[in-house]
């Protein structure tokens, strides 16, 4: 196959695989402004700022059943950080939701031994937390 031919099926394949993912990054930037623009800032950083300990575990347990897109996660995240909340906080999220969604659970769960997927499962959920505390203490 010719050079250019190739470069125009590569091309094409690129255009597609932005068409795929464009809605998702429109959509993430979406609930990203809404969290900027409408999210009360003050709540947020009492009950997920970087001075509450409390707000890593239970980022990294709302996380895991969250189905997060990587299209979607930086945008949310940037609102997030932006409105105050720890960093922490928003990588254990990101990490329990990239991790272990619930689609992603269905999917091993017909596949494994419900063992096998409920270890997979607290494995996310830990390494979330300790990713989540591991960051904070290198930060603040």
């Amino acid at each position: 196959m010719p050079f250019k031919q190739k470069l125009k099926n590569a091309s094409l394949a690129a255009v597609d695989t932005f068409k795929g993912v464009f809605w998702y990054l429109l959509l993430g930037a979406a609930i990203g402004a809404f969290i900027y623009g409408f999210f009360p800032q003050d709540i947020l950083v009492k009950l997920a700022g970087p001075g509450n300990p409390w707000s890593i575990p239970v980022a990294a347990l709302i996380g895991v059943p969250m189905y997060i897109l990587a299209e979607t996660v930086i945008p949310i995240a940037a609102a997030l950080v932006g409105k105050g909340m720890g960093v922490g906080t928003v990588l254990a999220l990101v990490i329990g939701g990239a991790g272990a969604s619930i689609p992603e659970l269905i999917i091993l769960g017909s596949m494994f031994k419900k063992k096998l997927i409920v270890a997979f499962a607290l494995n996310v959920f830990v390494i979330a937390i300790v990713a989540g505390y591991l960051v904070d203490l290198l930060i603040y």
